[in-house]
This record gives C-alpha cells, structure tokens and sequence, in this order.
C-alpha cells in the first residue's frame, strides 16, 4: 500500500532583514507535526540582486511542547552570490512533535527564508 504524504508549510517565505545575529534572529511559528511520520523537510534561502557579503544562516528546531526546549535539527548557511541561493531538504524523523525554522547572520541585504514539509501521513 503506498505511502500517504501530504505537504505542510513549517514558514511560508520570510524576509530576514540585514544584520540580524544569532542573538535576534527571525523565527517563525512553531508547527505541530505530530499528526505525521516525519518525511522530506525541505528548506531555501533566497537571495536578492545582489547578495550579502556574509550569507544567512538557516536554523531548523524542534522541540516536545511547541513553546520551549526547542534544539537545533539542522543549521546552514546560504551563498552569498546575487540571485543566488539554496534550496534542499533533510530527513525529518517520524518522532518530531513541533518545528519551526529561523534565520540570521546575512549582512547588508535582506535574504528571503521558506520551508515546507513533505510529511508522511501513514
């Protein structure tokens, strides 16, 4: 019998405005994925015409409530190329409850962030 998915937005695309630190980073919602067996979490980083001196790093966490505890699930930095930019995915666990995905670190530009999540529902 095939595997039922379905697609779940974890942040729709999000600007993380230049200079944003480790400290004050732009968060999205927390999602509640219990519902699913985990699947493909899929993640990008868009770059405007012209591309920070310094790419943006994109944070992906989980966490058992949804409010606190949240731990890194995986952490990557973009290009810095104009118009450039990544766009690829990590195995999200079937054991997962709550996720949410944030951005720092670009400097002079503005970077554009998104995830979605290619969730396995039986």
């Amino acid at each position: 019998m095939p595997t039922a998915k379905q697609a779940v937005t974890i942040l729709a695309p999000t600007e993380v405005p230049a200079g944003r630190t480790v400290a004050s980073p732009v968060w999205g919602p927390a999602v509640d994925v219990t519902g699913f067996m985990g699947g493909e979490w899929g993640y990008i980083v868009k770059n405007g015409t012209s591309g920070p001196p310094v790419g943006c790093t994109i944070v992906l966490q989980t966490s058992p409530d949804g409010v606190n505890d949240w731990t890194d699930y995986y952490t990557i930095t973009g290009d810095t190329q104009a118009n450039g930019g990544i766009a690829r995915s990590v195995t999200m666990s079937h054991g997962v409850m709550w996720a949410r995905v944030g951005g720092y670190g670009n400097t002079t530009n503005a970077v554009t962030i998104s995830s979605k999540l290619q969730a396995r529902v039986s």
